[in-house]
């Protein structure tokens, strides 16, 4: 009797002891890359600013992009009474994806279910051609409830 009691001391001791312990540290990994010396050498090594300035397209590269990349573009369409949910499924079919929802009432609620909302108000306004990447705000009240 005495041995089992001993026994399940010793294991209840060792699984305390396993889960007491201190937190293991994250591991710390550092990388080293080493540049090969071209053969001739013809210059000085780069600085630190210039080994981390972003390349610059040089005229060889330059060649159908010499205006710059323009963003791709959509015309905001109106949504105003329409559903919160149908409204953001238009938007991301325009690739309109930043998207900032508010409740229009001002007590800050946060639409969990969008489906649940009607919208009350966007910007940008209807008709507007905006880069896809702008952030359309739009204001919503619950279905039950009437726009300010």
């Amino acid at each position: 009797m005495k041995r089992r009691f001993w026994g399940l001391v010793g294991v209840a001791m060792v699984s305390l002891t396993a889960c007491t312990g201190s937190p293991a540290e994250p591991a710390t990994v550092t990388v080293t890359e080493t540049q090969e010396a071209e053969a001739q050498g013809t210059g000085p090594e780069p600085t630190m600013a210039e080994e981390s300035a972003p390349e610059q397209p040089t005229t060889a590269d330059a060649g159908s992009g010499a205006t710059g990349a323009t963003e791709q573009k959509f015309t905001m369409p109106a949504v105003v009474g329409q559903n919160l949910q149908d409204a953001q499924d238009l938007l991301q079919t325009m690739d309109s994806y930043v998207m900032d929802q508010q409740d229009a009432t001002g007590l800050e609620r946060l639409a969990i279910d969008d489906s649940n909302w009607t919208v009350c108000a966007q910007d940008p306004a209807p008709g507007a051609v905006v880069p896809i990447s702008t952030v359309v705000t739009l204001a919503a009240v619950k279905l039950d409830e009437t726009c300010p």
